[in-house]
């Protein structure tokens, strides 16, 4: 008898869904505490990941398996990379407001002039200093991966709880701006140094001069100013093509919603054609895009920004697991030692790169950045300068452009462990300051209330449910007490009115012999018949859900109670109601969510008038 053997799948890029798909999938169960209440990044927990599943540990995700040629791996490496931040900055660039390249003109100018040279130069004399005989030149080289900020970190840094709460507005707009420009900003960095690099090589001997005239013309020119025009171009040309066809209604939501990402393919893929800076050009598109602020308005009105917000968590979260697959560990011990690349000198290396690669520049020059109101949002804009997705783009594009004759192989061999290595080392100090500068006071105010508490006894303090019903019923008493009976009746529709109406209603019901049923048909609430707009269906507010919670309870059980106590709670209520729909009208008051609304509310309310029926509860809004 034959026996057949199911054949398996068992394949690199199998593995890479598994491993992507089960981070997603496990992360998601406790992303609100991981990032809400820890404030740890998606990228510090990915990366780590990354490491866990990678070769030196589990080895289950080897990207140096996926092909026998380091030139192979090389070009995976770099593709991937550039998809992913050529997504990230254009999606940064519509995320500006309106005209800020422009606003933000001067600002801009200072960091990715000024600060990002500086950087450039302190950077390559750390490594000259550390990692002898490098010369300066090949420093300089090497300095250029990680003299760009990372927009991936940056958004992670510049958005959520904790940056909307203790971050101004103004700084979280320069971060994304300068990390999205200044990532197609460092070719001419990485291009100056290797020409000059090329000089003494065998396939080259021309003269600096030869050599600066050519990066000139084949990078400033071609590359960088080239991009930003075609950029521009295309992200006007989105932007008026894409609002014509809304306003005819050519197009669907989910359509327009996303249009940025098929824009920044389609920018990522034509300029990378004719090989000009297809970074930029995203970033340059992006903010072209959305230069009147027309899109980024109706994308956060519909509450649709958040797509984007997915689509960059999926890219990051996937980004930053390859990276921390692909960390060198080795080197950096026992096979690093013939390199000079020995531990001690790759944690100096980390902690000098990260304390003065840009936060002494900054200092220096945030009296000349608008964007920079005080001296405290200097440090917080100087140390938050992270080393990401870019510094392993670069990577991918030295290796290509190095001499191969020989003359820099040390080079080679150092441009890989010490770079990943400062991205492992931003990724774990900016993703966890934030907690630890959260955690640091919460310790000492714990450790000090607990020397206060000791000597005392513990007090069971009431529920939440419990404390609203005293604090509504403490309330109307209250306003029941100090309203003189003169005011009661000045004006229609008041709290007093309603009293009015309910006493005289509580009057002639005990002369009735049905009691509740007929206090109501002799006195009906105001509140029987709400208005439309109050009728949507609305989230309802806590205490509101517990003062019709024990109202509903008291006539299901016949409780007797008092008309006027009954009608300020249902005074109070409506009017609590009241607020918290125009607060809800106003964030929706053009969007589709909203017209589909009030149309159902209309129709529900025209319904009822023509049948003449009275609303199922009467005195209370209707929650759907």
């Amino acid at each position: 008898m034959a026996v057949h053997v199911v054949e398996t799948d068992v394949s690199n890029v199998s593995i890479a869904f598994a491993v992507l798909g089960g981070f997603i999938v496990i992360y998601g169960l406790g992303s609100y505490v991981v990032k809400e209440k820890l404030y740890l990044s998606e990228a510090l927990v990915a990366t780590t990941v990354g490491i866990i599943v990678g070769p030196y540990v589990l080895n289950w995700f080897d990207p140096y398996s996926w092909s026998s040629s380091a030139e192979r791996t090389n070009e995976i490496t770099y593709q991937f990379t550039r998809l992913v931040i050529g997504v990230q900055v254009l999606f940064a660039g519509i995320s500006l407001p309106a005209a800020y390249l422009r606003k933000e003109v001067l600002s801009l100018f200072t960091l990715l002039g000024g600060v990002m040279t500086v950087a450039w130069f302190v950077t390559a004399g750390i490594l000259y200093a550390l990692f002898r005989p490098l010369s300066y030149l090949e420093a300089l080289c090497l300095a250029a991966a990680v003299t760009p900020t990372d927009p991936v970190l940056a958004n992670s840094i510049s958005s959520g709880r904790y940056a909307e709460k203790h971050v101004p507005q103004a700084i979280r707009n320069i971060i994304v701006a300068e990390s999205g420009a200044n990532d197609g900003l460092g070719f001419p960095f990485l291009y100056l140094a290797l020409y000059l690099l090329r000089r003494t090589s065998v396939d080259s001997g021309g003269s600096i001069g030869d050599e600066i005239w050519r990066w000139f013309y084949s990078v400033v020119i071609y590359q960088i100013l080239l991009s930003c025009v075609y950029g521009a171009l295309l992200g006007y040309l989105g932007r008026k093509t894409l609002r014509w066809a809304e306003a005819h209604g050519y197009v669907d939501k989910d359509t327009f919603f996303a249009y940025g990402l098929g824009l920044a393919l389609f920018v990522l893929g034509t300029t990378g054609l004719f090989g000009s800076d297809d970074v930029l050009a995203c970033f340059i598109a992006g903010n072209s895009f959305t230069w009147n602020d027309w899109y980024r308005i109706r994308t956060r009105e519909q509450e649709m920004d958040s797509w984007q917000d997915n689509i960059d968590a999926l890219f990051s979260t996937s980004a930053f697991i390859y990276i921390g697959a692909i960390i060198p560990w080795g080197d950096y011990s026992t096979g690093g030692s013939s390199l000079g690349i020995d531990p001690w000198r790759v944690v100096v290396m980390a902690i000098a790169v990260l304390l003065v690669r840009r936060l002494p520049a900054v200092l220096a020059m945030y009296k000349i950045i608008p964007a920079v109101s005080e001296l405290k949002e200097a440090l917080f804009l100087g140390w938050f300068g992270p080393i990401g997705v870019s510094a392993v783009f670069y990577i991918t594009i030295a290796l290509k452009q190095l001499p191969d004759d020989g003359s820099r192989d040390r080079l080679r061999a150092l441009y890989t462990p010490l770079t990943l290595f400062m991205v492992f080392a931003s990724v774990l100090t900016h993703g966890t300051c934030i907690p630890l500068a959260k955690l640091g006071p919460r310790i000492v105010k714990r450790t000090m209330s607990v020397t206060k508490t000791a000597s005392r006894p513990v007090s069971r303090q009431p529920t939440v449910a419990e404390t609203l019903n005293a604090r509504r019923q403490r309330e109307i008493e209250e306003k029941q007490e100090q309203a003189p009976a003169h005011e009661q009746d000045t004006s229609q529709g008041s709290p007093g009115t309603l009293e009015q109406a309910g006493e005289s209603t509580s009057e002639a019901s005990d002369a009735t012999e049905n009691g509740q049923h007929q206090q109501q048909s002799q006195a009906p609430s105001r509140l029987a018949h709400p208005t439309p707009d109050l009728t949507l269906p609305i989230s309802r507010p806590a205490s509101a859900t517990l003062a019709a919670e024990a109202s509903t309870s008291a006539d299901a059980q016949h409780v007797n109670v008092p008309h006027t106590w009954y009608a300020r709670a249902e005074a109070a209520l409506q009017r609590e109601l009241a607020a918290e729909q125009a607060e809800a009208s106003k964030e929706t008051s053009n969007g589709w969510l909203r017209q589909g609304l009030v149309a159902e509310a209309d129709a529900n309310h025209d319904s009822e008038t023509a049948s003449g029926a009275a609303p199922s509860t009467p005195g209370r809004v209707r929650f759907d």
